[in-house]
């Protein structure tokens, strides 16, 4: 028998009460009242025998956010006595986000009770590990030979990571069943030495026959140094297939970061190791595209041979831009030649191409290239409009949806929860239901639900909305003007461009107020707290961060800085606001001017690279919504990035 305090157990059947009993018709309350209740009903929620809580309840008929309350009793108590109520919950709610939380802590409980019928029945793969490996165990106790828990212990094994301590036993399994075989060790260090947790590797170097020991060893050392694959000696040839893998990890890191010596270490290792052809090509387009980046003067050499593989948009982007930094106006049309046909990068391509045919003497050709371009609405279509000094094409042709359509989604239970969170200030959560409805809707549907994100004013979900859904021609609603009054008088205060301000905003945060990074930016202008306490000259309140007032101030003082540092150029300002000015101080030119176009497609990052594109598209975009009638390309299309001073 399970042990449950007498109290719990009180407890319990007072919730099961609880969740069965509300029939009768209750009283109605306006939405705000139950804004208030719900909060009141949180904090009792642990106490379901309470008058208090029950009575709470019974006001809360009706409310999009009671399930909430209910969830968080549940999982106070997710017990046997609780079962029916679970069970009838998760059936309920189990395609929304009330379903997760509830459904771990139920699978955790089944598990602990040895309940591998229950377990199985409720079992979903939530891509909790723990979980998991308990599933794939219990599936192994009926049936040893389970082909999908045997796959299942496989996949769970072979990453570069350790795993929870409940998966121990299912591994135990796994591995007298004489799956874990020497070339699934090797996978596994594998994957730890390149990108995963490297402390795993002693622990598989046990796992090895003695004679291959060295092998963990060797990666251990190139991964610390990848210069030590110059030195031969480290590499014996007794497993040359092995080796040559470490081998292609260590030359494809050493480039990055020490061109020579990489150069020098695959001459002698080439003709000592026979590298397979996926090997070759891998080490190929590595260092192609570093040696381009440096436009060191083996960059061609290397272009060449990596596009005699199947060559990639990406290799022949930066093929193109080392033969455009030569001014080989030929050569670059002979490379655009080799780029196939469904290219993502096509609007590149396309736009050197017309320039290359204008270089050569092709001007019809030239014409006709930068007229198609310039009807289209990107980056390359508005420096194509420029060149032609040319307006812009917006192509701006807003979405009508009857009101009805849009109030039917509205009305459905999770977009009716979505918008009580953001009632309440819960932006995370909002976001999560939101993201659940998207997947219960048409494509049509979807449509409809980023117009109804936009009349509700949350902009960064009709803005992630239209882009998922592919409808792009909306530009009002994907291109919208909140935050009005902070943006203009900041934007005066610091003498930028409000359009500018406008770019950087909805490219750092879609107007997200609450974005935050993996790297720590927050905010509208995704500021970053150390930035902020630079500028401000004082300790600056992480959560400060998050009123927009505060973060339009500092994001717009911080673009100011980097015109300052930038001589006042708007395109390396932004390219700083990316990548920081200090590099992009290191990307300028050596000696000579260089086209600014060119500049940016030369730009190393690939992030920044991007970001500079959108931010100056954006910016058109935002200057004509502001009413402005000049075409910024026009002036892009001539200017030129001078050298580093």
């Amino acid at each position: 028998m399970e042990l449950v305090t007498i109290r719990y157990l009180l407890c319990l059947v007072v919730a099961t009460a609880l969740f069965t009993q509300i029939v009768v018709a209750a009283p109605t309350f306006d939405r705000e009242q139950q804004r208030i209740l719900f909060l009141k009903a949180e904090r009792l929620a642990y106490n379901p025998n309470s008058s208090a809580f029950k009575e709470i309840m019974e006001q809360l008929e009706g409310y999009p956010l009671k399930p909430y309350v209910e969830l968080k009793t549940l999982s106070k108590f997710p017990f046997m006595a609780n079962k029916k109520q679970i069970e009838g919950f998760l059936g309920k709610y189990g395609s929304s986000p009330l379903d997760r939380p509830l459904r771990k802590k139920w699978l955790v409980y089944l598990a602990k009770q040895n309940q591998p019928e229950l377990f199985m029945h409720f079992y979903r793969d939530m891509g909790n590990v723990a979980l998991n490996c308990t599933y794939a165990e219990m599936l192994l106790q009926k049936d040893s030979s389970n082909a999908e828990a045997l796959k299942l212990a496989e996949n769970l094994w072979v990453v570069g990571k350790s795993q929870p301590n409940d998966c121990d036993e299912l591994f135990k399994t796994w591995q007298k069943a004489g799956k874990r075989t020497l070339e699934l060790v090797w996978k596994r260090m594998s994957l730890a030495a390149d990108g995963g947790n490297h402390t795993l590797i002693p622990y598989l170097k046990t796992l090895m026959p003695k004679e291959q020991q060295y092998l963990a060893d060797l990666w251990l050392k190139v991964r610390r140094s990848p210069s030590q694959v110059s030195r031969l000696s480290n590499f014996p040839g007794k497993y040359p297939e092995k080796e040559t893998e470490i081998l292609v990890y260590g030359l494809q890191r050493l480039i990055s970061n020490n061109r020579d010596l990489a150069l020098r270490s695959w001459e002698k290792l080439s003709s000592k190791f026979a590298f397979s052809t996926s090997q070759q090509k891998q080490i190929s387009h590595r260092f192609a595209i570093f040696l381009a980046l440096a436009d060191h003067e083996q960059a061609e050499v290397w272009l060449e041979k990596a596009t005699s593989f199947e060559p990639d948009a990406e290799l022949l982007r930066w093929h193109l831009a080392h033969v455009l930094r030569q001014k080989n106006w030929q050569d670059a049309l002979d490379v655009i030649s080799l780029v196939p046909a469904n290219s993502a990068d096509d609007n590149v391509f396309q736009y050197w191409k017309a320039l290359a045919y204008e270089k050569v003497g092709a001007q019809k050709l030239a014409d006709e290239g930068l007229h198609k371009l310039a009807k289209q609405r990107h980056y390359y279509g508005f420096l194509a409009s420029g060149k032609l000094s040319e307006m812009p094409s917006l192509n701006d042709n807003p979405l009508l949806i009857p009101q009805e359509e849009i109030d039917k989604v509205a009305s459905l239970p999770s977009a009716q929860r979505a918008f009580e969170f953001r009632k309440l200030g819960r932006n995370l959560s909002a976001r999560r239901e939101w993201f659940s409805l998207q997947g219960q809707l048409t494509d049509q549907q979807n449509v409809t639900a980023a117009v109804l994100a936009s009349q509700q004013n949350w902009h960064d979900q009709a803005i992630f909305g239209f882009s998922k859904s592919g409808y792009l021609d909306d530009l009002s609603r994907r291109f919208p003007m909140p935050f009005d009054s902070q943006l203009q008088s900041n934007a005066k205060k610091n003498n930028i461009d409000v359009a500018w301000a406008y770019a950087i905003v909805r490219r750092e945060s879609s107007f997200m107020p609450d974005a935050a990074s993996h790297a720590g930016a927050l905010g509208l202008m995704q500021v970053m707290p150390g930035t902020a306490r630079y500028l401000a000259k004082k300790k600056i309140r992480r959560n400060s961060l998050f009123n927009p007032n505060r973060n339009v101030e500092l994001g717009t003082q911080y673009m100011r800085y980097l015109m300052d540092k930038m001589d006042n150029n708007a395109i390396l300002a932004t390219a700083s606001y990316n990548a920081g000015w200090r590099r992009v101080q290191q990307w300028l030119p050596e000696k000579g001017n260089m086209p600014l176009d060119l500049w940016i497609e030369t730009i190393p990052y690939k992030e920044t690279r991007n970001y500079v594109k959108a931010v100056l598209a954006y910016q058109q975009i935002y200057s004509q919504h502001l009413g402005g009638s000049e075409n910024l390309f026009k002036k892009l299309a001539t200017m030129e990035i001078q050298p580093k001073s």
